[in-house]
């Protein structure tokens, strides 16, 4: 049986458009969209995606990305796909506008795509837009 070569440009608009989610833990330093705007500084720092689901309380699907926000507003995203032979890492612009995070498309000048930050602690996040749902990360130390 042949196995069909994939192509960079698919795996990395897979990549940047299934990107999913974790586990969550709540503190005290919880914020919610309802309360106050998320800032550049709660974000900073790596972030494991854990997994994603299309609906909040639904199973869970399991992910294994790490983002990375940094201060200069770069986001950097590292992801293990079973498919490639290696990790997939890109370097796109990342922004707050309006309580919602917009991460730059890959190959789409001027396109962001839109993900709602419905929670953010010193341990844990939890994003909803796009075709992934929810998105639940985990901070790494």
């Amino acid at each position: 049986m042949t196995r069909k070569p994939l192509h960079l440009f698919t795996l990395l608009l897979h990549f940047l458009l299934i990107l999913p989610g974790v586990g969550f833990a709540a503190s005290s330093a919880e914020v919610s969209a309802a309360d106050q705007p998320v800032t550049v500084d709660q974000l900073l720092g790596s972030w494991k995606l854990e997994g994603t689901s299309h609906k909040k309380g639904a199973a869970i699907n399991p992910e294994n990305q790490t983002w990375n926000f940094r201060s200069d507003g770069t986001l950097k995203s590292v992801a293990e796909d079973h498919r490639a032979a290696d990790t997939i890492s890109l370097i796109v612009k990342y922004k707050l506008e309006d309580g919602a995070l917009l991460v730059q498309r890959i190959g789409r000048t001027g396109r962001w795509n839109r993900f709602k930050v419905l929670e953010v602690s010193d341990t844990a996040m939890m994003l909803k837009g796009g075709i992934e749902g929810f998105m639940f990360f985990k901070r790494i130390k």
